[in-house]
């Protein structure tokens, strides 16, 4: 080892990136788990069981499991009318108890006057001024009707997942049933609280749950944080809850919080993520295996004829193998710690430069180094598993070298004439340095395989890890709700529809206002005949649709007008003639042909129809969500995948989008009897630079119109989060890419220049026959190049299978069509015989410096 520095250098450099990488991957992991339950213990409170309804005598059946760590007590009290809300959708205050753990597990974050400390006593949510316009100050006094909501033909009340169900929308309309009257004092005004639900009718209140004035007969809930979450938990809950008397049906799980426990009932999608973790971790595995063992494998050809020498006079198997071992001990004691440090110093480093890109995920937590020993002592494990794979091979074979074929180095080099044979058209066609070329590869053919095996390799495992980065990209495109514009303006005032366009088309020469779309919608239905539906839309429809036997399906279509200039765009990017659109004889339109479905636990992207342009549509339109009498028949023009605005995600299949012509859609509404007017809905779509600015300048804007009423409902902010999470996880792909082609190069450079300096005899051996240096030249560039093809030959194949098996196992949970990355596919090709090349030359530059009687007189590198 000391007297091949270099060679050792090279090996140990080997060995501290596979440890690191490999730390750095746990660490990771470890690291984003630990982020990931903090925010949403901010978001959700922290507990990991919710046990509702449970008996007051049964309490202590929960409280005092040998698991809890802390129980919280809550109670919903009901909703009460917020009266003067100017938020139609949000009319109520929905009311909710807790004890004092209640206040601290669900991390309420008091604004203004303090918690209250008895059951008269309230907090209420900033939203309530914010977002509904009534202001109430500390001390006021709430009376409140409170009571529950109620569907027609429905006991049981809705809640506050439930959101809003508007008579004017929906025909069955909720009711509001008055059961009681209170009075409380408010002592505090808190921030909305993370579990109440964006779309919930009800703004969250918060009163005091006081142990001591509830009746026997009653029923608390308990929100149970657990010391450990065991992988059966579902099974120890369910125990739990059958000791307490609690109904299966009353056991709720804070799904979003044990996600990163590794504890998630969706047995499909966990085997898929745990598939995908061994994959990585497998391509990391290979890769440093590789890297580490093509050091230690090449070097026994240069040391061949050494350990000979120790065999002729008395070394054995064992003391030859051991020597071989020691050497990988030495390296792993060396690099093993040195890799842990850098894996973790540099995953430490990258935390502090992605954070800024984690604002929105993260709220106030922040992602830090977590290193907790299980994942480092892992790391540790496979590193040691991976040297001694790497070091037992070469060792094993080495321990095999009898004393006359290493002094001969027979077990390399083959000079039969069979083995160094070429084709004569070699020659012809590329001259005598080819020839000579191709021969040297074969008459040493371990060192000439060591080469290709880590060249295939590494071109292998960069396009396994791109196309795993690609497809997982697509998945997460079909699994996540893309919403491709930044900012949705709706006047819901009493204007004409031409006031709103007027209004909206201002707003399109506004500063940050860049592509949009002004959408007049309408609704209609169509009785669609089966042979017109896949059978995979009709098992989202309906499962049962085969054993129902259901001959036709009702879609709701939503048919939408837009602006000349969206409809021009649009037209331009599906190749169709922007004047079809625009007969008002024969209308015709385009159908957004595609839904994505999450059909027993598999996400898929299918084509909504079975139809094709030229195709007639019979849409039925309809009055206050029902099927009037009157249809409108509609040619399809064009099918689309996408929305006019972009890319977006239809993801009901009993819900589709037709859209029209400002003149198809007004010949339209010209034709339809008088009870279907003012049944349309005009919104503007808007991308823009600055979605914040562009909101400040509508608000300013709407100040000197006549638009009373205005809802803008910003994308880009309450889409950040989302944004930001796959950004993040991008981030992840391409730096593990990086990290990846590191360790490739590093191989390739390690073997082909360790065998390049292990051959300066016989380059010396060739100069000093007279070999010209534009023939020594010509030679290594013709070796390189059969080096590129010879692994292309392999690799490429091996790679697109890989690639095959990584979408496999997508498949079990994604469903959309292969992919292949084709720019990282033709990055390899070029990189390939770039590295190779240039390695070549570097490592043969050196050796036309030396002497040609030094190098013949060489032993060691």
């Amino acid at each position: 080892m000391k007297l091949n520095k270099k060679r050792t250098i090279v090996t140990i450099i080997g060995v501290i990136i596979s440890v690191s990488m490999l730390t750095a991957v746990a660490t990771f992991v470890t690291s984003f788990l630990s982020m990931m339950q903090r925010v949403v213990i901010e978001d959700t409170g922290n507990w990991h069981v919710l046990y509702k309804d449970v008996a007051i005598q049964k309490t202590d059946a929960v409280i005092n499991d040998k698991n809890t760590t802390t129980a919280a007590l809550g109670k919903d009290i009901g909703y009460a009318p917020l009266d003067g809300s100017k938020n139609e959708d949000k009319p109520y205050l929905f009311i909710k108890a807790f004890d004092a753990q209640g206040f601290k597990n669900f991390n309420l974050n008091l604004i203004e006057g303090r918690f209250p400390k008895n059951s008269n006593e309230i907090v209420i949510s900033s939203q309530i001024a914010e977002n509904a316009g009534v202001v109430y100050k500390v001390g006021d006094i709430l009376k409140l009707d409170v009571g529950g909501r109620y569907l027609d033909g429905q006991k049981n009340p809705l809640g506050q997942d439930a959101g809003f169900v508007n008579a004017n929308t929906d025909h069955r309309g909720e009711r509001f049933i008055a059961k009681s009257a209170k009075e409380y004092t408010i002592t505090g005004i808190i921030s909305r609280p993370g579990f109440e639900p964006y779309w919930a009718p009800g703004y969250t209140v918060i009163s005091y749950l006081d142990q001591n004035e509830l009746a026997s007969a009653g029923t608390v809930d308990i929100s149970v944080a657990l010391k450990s979450v065991p992988g059966n938990l579902y099974q120890k809950s369910d125990e739990l809850s059958k000791n307490a008397g609690i109904s299966s049906d009353g056991i709720i799980y804070n799904r979003q919080l044990l996600r990163y426990y590794g504890v998630i009932s969706d047995d499909n999608l966990l085997s898929t993520l745990y598939t995908l973790a061994a994959v990585v971790l497998v391509l990391i595995m290979v890769g440093s295996v590789s890297l580490i063992y093509n050091a230690f494998a090449i070097s026994i050809s240069e040391r061949s004829r050494h350990l000979g020498m120790l065999a002729s006079i008395g070394a054995t198997k064992k003391q030859k193998r051991n020597s071989m071992l020691f050497e990988g001990f030495v390296v792993g004691v060396i690099g093993i710690p040195a890799g842990i440090i850098i894996g973790t110093l540099g995953m430490g480093l990258t935390f502090i430069l992605v954070q800024p890109l984690l604002g929105a995920i993260s709220g106030t937590q922040k992602l830090t180094l977590v290193t907790p020993p299980a994942p480092i002592i892992l790391a540790v494990l496979l590193s040691i598993i991976i040297i001694f794979v790497s070091a037992y091979i070469p060792a094993r074979r080495a321990s095999k070298i009898s004393p006359i074929d290493a002094i001969r180095q027979a077990q390399d080099i083959k000079l039969t004439g069979r083995a160094v044979k070429t084709s004569k058209l070699t020659r012809l066609i590329f001259g005598f340095e080819a020839e000579l070329a191709l021969k040297n590869l074969k008459r040493n053919r371990r060192r000439y395989i060591a080469t290709i095996f880590s060249l295939v390799l590494s071109i292998v495992l960069f396009l396994s890890v791109s196309s795993l980065s690609l497809l997982t990209q697509k998945s997460a495109e079909i699994a996540k709700h893309n919403i491709p514009y930044d900012v949705m303006v709706s006047v819901t005032s009493s204007a004409t529809a031409q006031e709103k366009k007027d209004f909206y088309h201002a707003i399109t020469k506004m500063e940050y206002a860049g592509e949009s779309s002004i959408e007049q919608t309408m609704q209609a239905v169509l009785s669609a005949d089966g042979r017109l539906i896949p059978d995979k839309v009709k098992s989202a429809i309906e499962p049962n649709y085969k054993e129902l036997n259901i001959k036709t399906y009702d879609i709701s279509f939503d048919i939408k007008s837009i602006d000349e200039a969206a409809l021009n765009r649009y037209a331009k990017e599906l190749g169709i003639d922007v004047a079809l659109l625009k007969d008002t004889v024969n209308p015709k339109g385009i159908l957004v042909n595609i839904v994505d479905v999450n059909m027993d636990n598999k996400y898929m992207r299918l084509n909504h129809f079975n139809i094709e342009a030229g195709d007639k549509l019979k849409l039925t339109h309809r009055i206050d969500n029902e099927p009037g009498e009157f249809s409108s028949i509609f040619e399809v023009a064009a099918l689309a995948d996408k929305t006019p605005i972009g890319e977006t995600s239809l993801r009901n299949p009993s819900q589709a989008v037709f859209i029209v012509s400002e003149e198809v859609f007004a010949a339209m509404e010209a034709k339809l009897p008088e009870k279907y007017a003012g049944t349309d809905v005009v919104d503007m779509l808007i991308k823009s630079s600055d979605p914040a600015k562009l909101v400040e300048n509508i608000n300013e804007y709407q100040k000197h119109t006549s638009i009373a009423d205005l809802y803008i409902y910003d994308v880009a902010r309450a889409d950040k989060q989302s944004k930001q999470f796959v950004t993040f996880i991008y981030i992840f792909f391409y730096g593990f890419v990086v990290l990846i082609t590191a360790i490739c190069l590093a191989n390739i450079f390690n073997t082909v220049s360790t065998s390049i300096a292990l051959r300066k005899r016989e380059f010396g051996m060739l100069k000093s026959i007279g070999m010209t240096p534009e023939g020594f030249n010509k030679m290594i560039n013709y070796e390189s190049l059969f080096y590129g093809i010879k692994a292309l030959l392999y690799g490429l194949p091996i790679s697109f299978v890989m690639m095959y098996l990584i979408y496999g196992v997508l498949g079990n949970s994604f469903e959309f069509a292969f992919a292949v990355p084709w720019g990282s596919v033709l990055a390899a090709v070029v990189v390939v015989f770039l590295i190779v090349g240039s390695t070549m030359l570097y490592a043969s530059s050196k050796i036309k410096r030396e002497n040609i009687i030094d190098v013949l007189k060489e032993e060691n590198i």
